[in-house]
């Protein structure tokens, strides 16, 4: 995938995550539309370029929004590597595969980010968070995976994403 593309998508998806976004919250759950993004991008590109947009993803998020930076970068890193190690054991067009990736990566996304805060002393009730908050960002997450894969198979498709040697 061609860095400059991987990077305009970033920065339009932090802003419409930061602005936009923000309106179309379900029971006070947004979206994250940045780890539908990297489990998308990390599909068609592997493990190496997975986890360095992980990781930048994470960054800007950090930077942004964060109380803690590289939280975010880290947990990012790590699910867009794990998401491009098994990209060449995926069938690319089938429309579930996008869905229950996505739908994985949001509970371990949650799950460590929680068990970080937790050690950082941060006051969590989990059962509550994840009985009010995790079905509904799983169920809106992967619901929004099947467009915004879509998204980036077709540019993948049109070579614009492809590697270039």
């Amino acid at each position: 995938m061609k860095a400059t593309i991987i990077g305009i998508l970033l920065i339009i998806n932090l802003i419409l995550q930061s602005t936009l976004f923000q309106y179309f919250a379900i029971f006070g759950v947004l979206p994250n539309t940045a780890l539908v993004l990297i489990v998308s991008i990390s599909i068609f590109t592997g493990k190496g370029k997975g986890a360095i947009t992980g990781f930048v993803a994470g960054l800007l998020q950090d930077i942004i929004f964060g109380k803690m930076v590289g939280l975010n970068a880290m947990i990012y890193m790590l699910i867009g590597y794990t998401m491009g190690s098994i990209n060449e054991k995926l069938y690319k067009d089938n429309p579930i595969v996008p869905i229950l990736l996505t739908a994985a990566s949001t509970v371990a996304f949650e799950t460590i980010n929680m068990v970080f805060l937790y050690l950082m002393r941060y006051r969590i009730e989990l059962f509550n968070v994840f009985k009010n908050m995790l079905i509904i960002e799983v169920l809106y997450n992967s619901f929004l995976s099947i467009f915004i894969y879509l998204l980036i198979s077709k540019l993948y498709k049109t070579n614009r994403l492809k590697k270039r040697y």
